[in-house]
């Protein structure tokens, strides 16, 4: 019987061609596999996006795409991956994928760089009010240098708190080092990585670290233990100076608290890419000037989005060939 497999985005870079040659490169004859690219997959009806999903072997899914168990019903029992495009996988119900033995994959790799990078550019657009800058420059009403316009805060030699130091986490302490920064960190487990020097990083807790940090960068997962783990409470631990940039998930950040501590001036700015109700941005947060935002970017390069299109393609013929993907969620069962 002919294998499907059904992408449902418009991936960088030409996935057909790259599914045709792994696909090849595995063994398999052109006639035993199809591969069926919807690019507008996300926005298609819930009724025909399940008529498309039809008998899938697999599927490559946006992070913007609930795969819940209509969905799963919807693809039929011969499912087995559902390869995320992205590093989340938040919008997959795992569980309904473990009881059907469907193997959940995504792809880490091609994000960490990018995504540090950007939480940089964050922490240095908010710390320097980059957004009130740009904004007067374009303004046609600026008057000329003046010693107090547009003040920031000094970044050498001051203390970042990375919450979730991962490998998107140590990647943004690892930048750090031009900026001579004292770098604490939470996670579930020491990271020797970025505890050596020249990093020297400490790992510590949200109610140590947060009242002693300038800068704080939330980089961790999304579960249910983590949403809204920077809550109103964690605003009232942080400096009036402090910058909180989030290139997480959207919900592991309060976006209420977060709107009412920069609108009080508990805290001096903040830097996000993400949303709680992604795409949906409150007006209320839009409208402050110390909000620096964007569309949810931080992995926005060719070369990124273009390996990842690849893993998601190892990741899907790995499993239909009998393999183990290289990034599965949850690794298949044996047997």
């Amino acid at each position: 019987m002919t294998m499907r497999i059904v992408v449902l985005l418009d991936c960088v870079g030409d996935a057909r061609p790259r599914f045709e040659a792994s696909l090849a490169r595995a063994g398999f004859e052109p006639e035993e596999v199809t591969v069926d690219i919807i690019p507008d997959g996300p926005t298609r009806p819930k009724v025909d996006l399940h008529r498309l999903v039809s008998g899938a072997s697999a599927v490559v899914t946006p992070l913007t795409l609930p795969v819940d168990r209509a969905f799963l019903d919807a693809a039929g029992p011969q499912l087995r991956v559902v390869a995320n495009y992205a590093v989340g996988f938040d919008n997959i119900d795992r569980t309904a994928c473990a009881e059907r033995e469907v193997v959940v994959c995504n792809g880490p790799p091609p994000m960490t760089e990018p995504t540090a990078d950007l939480a940089w550019a964050l922490v240095l657009a908010a710390i320097r009010r980059l957004r009130e800058g740009l904004d007067l420059a374009r303004s046609g009403t600026w008057k000329g240098h003046e010693p107090r316009m547009l003040l920031g805060h000094r970044l050498v030699g001051r203390n970042l708190l990375v919450v979730g130091a991962g490998r998107i986490g140590s990647a943004v302490a690892r930048r750090s080092i031009g900026w001579e920064m004292k770098v604490s960190y939470t996670a579930r487990g020491p990271k020797p990585g970025i505890e050596a020097p020249p990093i020297s990083a400490v790992r510590t807790t949200l109610e140590h670290g947060l009242p002693e940090a300038d800068v704080i960068v939330v980089t961790t997962s999304l579960t249910d233990e983590t949403r809204h783990l920077i809550d109103a409470r964690a605003f009232e631990l942080m400096k009036p100076t402090a910058v909180l940039v989030n290139v997480s998930r959207g919900p592991v950040v309060d976006e209420t608290a977060l709107t009412a501590a920069l609108t009080e001036g508990r805290i001096f700015a903040a830097g996000l890419d993400v949303y709680e109700h992604e795409p949906r941005i409150s007006r209320e947060l839009r409208d402050l000037p110390n909000a620096m935002l964007l569309p949810h970017v931080a992995s926005a390069t060719v070369e990124d989005r273009t390996d990842l299109t690849d893993i998601c393609v190892e990741n899907v013929v790995a499993m239909l060939s009998g393999g183990v993907p290289p990034h599965s969620v949850d690794p298949p069962r044996e047997g």
